[in-house]
């Protein structure tokens, strides 16, 4: 220690009794009695969390135990700290996969599959007008519909096995770079493939559901959001293109 004493942080091993009580200070064990000591009001107990005052030759001179709520909040500081140093750990890798994955698949075709997720799950490229108010869908919404269903046209429907295909669609092109065979740049083509696939299966069924009410009604319920639908179509045809362009992986 150093020649003015130290305060450190402790745990109680035993309790005094008959004999002296053990603490646990700094990874070493060391015997204290209460008397002249012990500096808090509550009668000490095992494993409680205290702090030591040290002398210059390394004795023990008081003992007293650590508000809880100042623990806690030292936890907390400690937890926090962990967290930063795991978040700024996870950060690093994560860049470093990204700019493996773009590495790979190139600054573009990348930019072009994110957006393909983006505006699959998260953009309106469909809705119907429900009388007293519009539903909207979008294209994951969209291929899960079954138009002959009202219930499936108020809660969205459910997904099944060409949903899941879709799923497959979107993916491949981020695994595409890693496959070693010649035709795996033609993976790239599998996202617009499907939407095209996709929209055509739901024109025909939208077509065949709302026909006879658009006629009736002069007007069909049922509109596409083109907007969407051309940027759709514009990432997955950019991400084919740029995919196919590229010579095969080796």
């Amino acid at each position: 220690m150093g020649d003015t004493g130290a305060k450190m942080r402790g745990t109680i091993l035993k309790v005094p009794g008959a004999g002296p009580g053990l603490l646990m200070v700094n990874g070493q064990q060391k015997p204290f009695t209460l008397e002249g000591i012990w500096k808090s009001p509550v009668a000490p107990a095992a494993n409680m969390t205290v702090d030591v005052d040290l002398d210059a030759s390394d004795s023990i001179t008081s003992v007293s135990v650590v508000d809880a709520q100042q623990l806690a909040r030292e936890q907390m500081r400690q937890l926090g700290g962990v967290a930063q140093e795991r978040g700024r750990e996870a950060a690093v890798i994560a860049r470093q996969g990204l700019d493996a994955l773009t590495a790979r698949m190139g600054a573009v075709a990348l930019a072009c599959a994110v957006l393909v997720w983006v505006v699959w799950f998260f953009f309106t490229v469909a809705s119907i007008d429900a009388g007293g108010g519009r539903m909207s869908y979008t294209f994951w919404n969209l291929i899960g519909l079954d138009f002959k269903d009202l219930e499936s046209l108020a809660t969205g429907g459910s997904h099944g096995f060409f949903s899941l295909l879709g799923l497959i669609a979107i993916a491949i092109p981020f695994a595409a770079p890693f496959v070693r065979a010649t035709w795996s740049k033609y993976l790239y083509v599998a996202p617009l493939a499907y939407i095209v696939l996709g929209l055509f299966i739901m024109y025909g069924k939208e077509h065949s559901t709302f026909k006879e009410i658009a006629q009736n009604a002069g007007t069909n319920p049922f509109s596409w959001h083109l907007m969407t639908l051309i940027v759709l179509l514009m990432a997955a045809g950019v991400l084919a293109y740029e995919g196919v362009k590229k010579p095969a992986n080796a």
